[in-house]
């Protein structure tokens, strides 16, 4: 088993909220999310054998919950092996570094390991599991998958990556921003040649309404209002929307989506010289590069439109 598959088995057994998915019938979410290692690599062990991650070898001992049980041996009380055990235990140890889990619980429990609790950054994580920004290699696969995206922007989402993991959450959404920044100034930039085009006339409005502008977010907001008369337009024939394509992408574009883009967009080169006055906690910071995947996939379709019609 490799260390992301472990890693997924665990924030699966914290997240799981159906007693019938579990050996114990019992939930983390049951106890608010809070109880003891045993319980936890018991559920992992569960979902493990399920999975066909590993064989069953033995009935999964039956504990009360927060109870630390005996120490696991495999073949005994245990279908985990000395490997997977090590395993468990480093992936343990990894998320009480990254606050997913935080030693001791309230409630009955003790103050140090084996009990825990997941901390309100760590019940983010398993909202958001499957494109966490601990996990590079998963998050980045989730960014790449979008088809158009250029090297420069993968170069962005990178270092984000390192500064995010090395708990440099300012150096992290800046790296995004420029990510959104590089994005926006393609998107900027194919309007034109897709209105040179398909709208000669609205191209003439549009490169008066750009000149003279300099700032990032200024430009993008030109573009927005060239979205909007672009939607405007009628087919001759049939007096139905002429971009239907373009229109049925707008949804997308949710308000919640506009308020994180314009968060990166206030991410210029020039403030991110003078970035004193910008912090960011952990929780606040996973919710800008987990919310960036949308953003890149939804301006993308923008984009590759705006490029097949060119």
């Amino acid at each position: 088993m490799t260390g992301i598959e472990m890693r997924n088995l665990i924030l699966s057994a914290l997240a799981e909220e159906n007693p019938d998915n579990t050996p114990w019938k019992l939930t983390f979410k049951m106890y608010g999310y809070a109880g003891c290692i045993s319980a936890l690599r018991a559920l992992v062990e569960y979902i493990a054998i399920k999975d066909g991650l590993i064989d069953k070898i033995i009935e999964i001992p039956i504990l009360s919950w927060g109870v630390p049980g005996e120490k696991p041996f495999y073949g005994s009380n245990t279908n985990l092996d000395g490997d997977n055990l090590n395993l468990f235990n480093e992936e343990v140890h990894l998320m009480t570094y990254h606050n997913i889990i935080s030693p001791g619980a309230n409630g009955g429990y003790g103050d140090h390991l084996p009990y825990f609790h997941v901390t309100k950054y760590g019940l983010k994580c398993l909202e958001e599991r499957d494109i966490l920004p601990y996990d590079p290699d998963a998050y980045l696969q989730k960014v790449i998958s979008v088809a158009s995206i250029d090297e420069w922007e993968k170069f962005y989402i990178v270092e984000s990556l390192k500064c995010y993991n090395a708990d440099a959450f300012e150096s992290a959404l800046m790296m995004v921003g420029l990510a959104g920044e590089y994005l926006a100034t393609k998107l900027i930039e194919q309007m034109d040649c897709f209105l040179a085009k398909k709208e000669p006339t609205l191209q003439g409005t549009y490169a008066n309404a750009l000149q003279g502008k300099t700032v990032i977010s200024q430009r993008y907001a030109e573009y927005e209002k060239m979205i909007s008369e672009v939607l405007k337009k009628k087919d001759v024939a049939t007096n139905q929307p002429k971009y239907l394509a373009l229109k049925n992408l707008s949804p997308s574009l949710d308000v919640a989506a506009k308020a994180v883009y314009a968060t990166y967009l206030r991410l210029t080169r020039n403030e991110l010289a003078h970035p004193s006055g910008l912090k960011v906690d952990r929780l606040e910071c996973l919710t800008y590069m987990t919310s960036y995947v949308k953003y890149c996939e939804t301006q993308h379709k923008y984009l590759d439109f705006y490029i097949a019609n060119s």
